[in-house]
């Protein structure tokens, strides 16, 4: 009946109007976003890749054939589009380092929500997560982009290996690897 329900769905985004896809941005718009943000580090290039995410899901919508969720494909062209930035990044490095080009260098700050605990555990839980950050920013880009989907997303593995292109079992080599090096650092910390 799924199997069914996404080849519907497939056909339905062929004929999608205008007004139809704007209410899909509107629901897939934060998650889409905060993968981005999370992937780049950088507010404005996650503000830019989203829309050219839900941009490049309106043009290609017709290729949309419903063997996966929405948001699985629109992660998908997120996922692509963070692989493509970080290339062409790359690419400038050596413009910049070759004095091609003048960039400026960004980042972006990692916030840590209050919730309410002591001062003194608020500032370990700071620490923690500024490790955990810190080892996240250092894995390769596919253990880095399994490891967001699976701990901030919360999406279980098939969706991941959906997301991503990538057989199940490479999910799970990463996510091994990524969690690892997070746990080896923290360990190293205390």
């Amino acid at each position: 009946m799924e199997t069914a329900l996404r080849s519907a769905l497939g056909a339905a985004a062929q004929s999608i109007t205008a007004e139809e896809f704007d209410a899909i941005v509107r629901r897939h718009q934060r998650r889409v976003h905060r993968f981005l943000l999370m992937m780049l580090r950088d507010p404005e290039e996650a503000d830019n890749l989203t829309q050219e995410c839900f941009l490049r899901a309106y043009q290609n919508r017709t290729t949309f054939r419903g063997e996966s969720s929405l948001e699985t494909w629109l992660l998908r062209i997120a996922a692509n589009l963070a692989r493509d930035h970080a290339r062409s990044r790359k690419a400038g490095f050596w413009k910049r380092l070759l004095g091609l080009e003048d960039d400026g260098e960004d980042g972006a700050a990692q916030q840590v929500p209050s919730d309410g605990a002591s001062p003194e555990q608020a500032l370990l839980a700071r620490e923690d997560v500024r490790a955990v950050w810190d080892v996240a920013n250092q894995l390769s880009q596919q253990q880095r982009a399994v490891f967001l989907l699976r701990f901030v997303e919360e999406m279980d593995l098939s969706e991941i290996a959906s997301a991503l292109d990538l057989h199940i079992g490479s999910v799970k080599t990463h996510l091994f690897r990524a969690v690892q090096a997070v746990r080896g650092k923290l360990r190293n910390l205390r």
